[in-house]
């Protein structure tokens, strides 16, 4: 039974308690933490052989713990869970050494296979390092595990295997689709019918899914015909089976004498490092074209974005005007059915200011203007724009600001388009003959603004989300309320430009409370890139 100490940090208690259930189920000795800082602390006062974390965390993140314990521990084995996958995240871990990738959701199965695996792997460095000739096998793993290209792993894979065998010949079979062995270089110029015979015993190692040693002092005839072939004296091939999945096989040969004791243990525990070593190029390789797929799929979104708004504003342009003219020259009844329109048209004009808008926030330009703004008569001036929403819902509209309150420096497009948004936002959500309360308050020379509904009630797991782009709280086929999902998102990258914070509350019993910071004077800040 195993009895070696694993270390669990995730802050989802559910995949904690799951996890330590399985391997205390597996006999190991199991501790967890909630979050980061709570496992460096127990790592201080106690040692483990293992530590298994989630990725993406609060405050402290898996790497960064990894990071922080590994300095303590060198030795320690870290294994990751996640249930993202970006480049910089897969470089970074190759940075820091970690040992495996746990993709959520998992089975208990493919949990214990992969701390099984870590732990397998430290146990044969460990048994490596007491022999004197795999001594060196350390540094060299390293060297090769930070290769993240197939060629480049295969070239190094045959310089160590040739350097610490000291083998005169040295070729590398990998599987092709068709399972085919495709030969990869040499150390030396090799003959066909050397690359023949090099290629029979890579064959041999593969079907049998283990190391293959053939020297001259005991060898049956055909083995002995194979080494006349390759003109050697000695021979081994060693198959790359990472994961249990062969990926090809390293053959060596000796033209004179025999190999060392312990070479055929370098090369099993070299072959199992380089086969991971070309699954992490691999997956690699994969995350790097899958992520530039993704750069060019949010590029076309951006364009098919600042297209499609373009395009519908002059249409609607046409729409509003003429519906302006008809609110002049009809009569009472028909006056309804034309502010019908006219509200509807405005719904679709906000829209399509939210997606122009979120193309603004991903375009990164962050230039500050300089303004002075009068905080009261500004929002009494934006309360105007859902005047016609503010009437047909007979909402009551209070601004406690004090008049007195000091004058701003800010930039006031971006002042504008946050409380645009957040009043939107207060009329869509408010009901019939709710209130919206408007108050600022001055907090360590920054100006509190904040933004109350009646409205409705938003759960405490979702006021981050809801910052979110698109997040919507209700579902998209029967939501009761119209937008895209992108007015917060805008106010929360537009207040951080404006080196400001955003954040939300909510009350079940009185309603939702949104306030932004900005400085009182913006004339000492630098621009600041854009991000959502």
């Amino acid at each position: 039974m195993p009895n070696e100490k694993i270390l669990i940090v995730d802050d989802e208690k559910d995949v904690l308690d799951l996890c330590k259930r399985i391997l205390q189920t597996q006999g190991y000795e199991v501790k967890t933490a909630n979050n980061g800082f709570e496992a460096v602390e127990v790592a201080k006062h106690e040692r483990f052989d293992l530590l298994l974390t989630d990725i993406k965390m609060p405050g402290i993140t898996g790497l960064e713990i990894a990071q922080v314990l590994k300095d303590q521990d060198p030795d320690l084995i870290c294994v990751t869970m996640t249930g993202f996958s970006t480049m910089d995240m897969a470089i970074s871990a190759v940075k820091l050494g970690i040992n495996e990738f746990i993709l959520k959701p998992f089975t208990p199965r493919e949990l214990s296979d992969s701390v099984t695996r870590a732990l397998e792997k430290e146990r044969l460095r460990q048994e490596n390092f007491r022999l004197k000739s795999l001594i060196p096998l350390f540094e060299l793993n390293k060297s090769l595990l930070s290769t993240v290209e197939v060629d480049q792993v295969f070239r190094r894979l045959l310089e160590i295997a040739s350097k610490e065998t000291k083998a005169q010949l040295a070729l590398l079979f990998s599987l092709g689709p068709n399972q085919q062995l495709v030969p990869h270089g040499g150390n030396s110029l090799i003959s066909s019918e050397q690359q023949s015979a090099a290629a029979t015993l890579a064959q041999q190692a593969v079907s049998a899914g283990q190391q293959l040693i053939i020297d001259l002092r005991e060898v049956t005839d055909t083995q002995r015909s194979l080494l006349m072939q390759f003109a050697a004296t000695s021979a081994i091939a060693t198959p790359l089976n990472p994961k249990k999945t062969c990926l090809g096989a390293l053959v060596v040969a000796c033209r004179n004498g025999s190999f060392a004791p312990g070479d055929n243990e370098f090369l099993s525990v070299l072959c199992g490092q380089a086969g991971i070593a070309l699954e992490n190029a691999r997956l690699f390789g994969e995350t790097q074209s899958a992520y530039e797929q993704l750069r060019q799929l949010d590029h076309m979104k951006s364009e098919f974005i600042n297209i499609a708004a373009h395009e519908l504003r002059t249409p609607l342009a046409i729409l509003i005007g003429y519906a302006s003219v008809l609110d002049e020259e009809v009569d009472d009844l028909q006056k309804m059915y034309v502010a019908n329109i006219t509200r509807n048209a405005m719904r679709l004009r906000g829209l399509i200011d939210d997606m122009l808008n979120l193309r603004y926030l991903e375009s990164g330009i962050g230039q500050l203007m300089r303004d002075q703004l009068l905080l009261r008569e500004a929002v009494q001036e934006l309360t105007q724009d859902v005047s016609l929403l503010i009437q047909e819902k007979q909402l009551n509209i209070q601004i406690q600001i004090p008049a007195d309150f000091p004058e701003m420096i800010a930039d006031r497009q971006k002042f504008d388009l946050i409380m645009t948004n957040l009043v939107h936002n207060a009329a869509k959500f408010t009901p019939q003959e709710g209130s919206i309360n408007f108050s600022a308050k001055v907090i360590d020379d920054k100006a509190h603004i904040s933004v109350h509904n009646t409205g409705s009630y938003i759960p405490v797991d979702k006021l981050e989300k809801i910052f979110e782009p698109f997040f919507q709280l209700e579902n998209s086929l029967t939501r009761e309320h119209g937008g895209a999902g992108l007015g917060l998102t805008i106010v929360r990258g537009m207040v951080r430009v404006c080196s400001g914070e955003v954040w939300a509350e909510s009350d079940e019993q009185t309603g939702t409370t949104f306030t932004f910071s900005l400085p009182l004077d913006n004339s000492d800040l630098k621009p600041r890139k854009l991000e959502l």
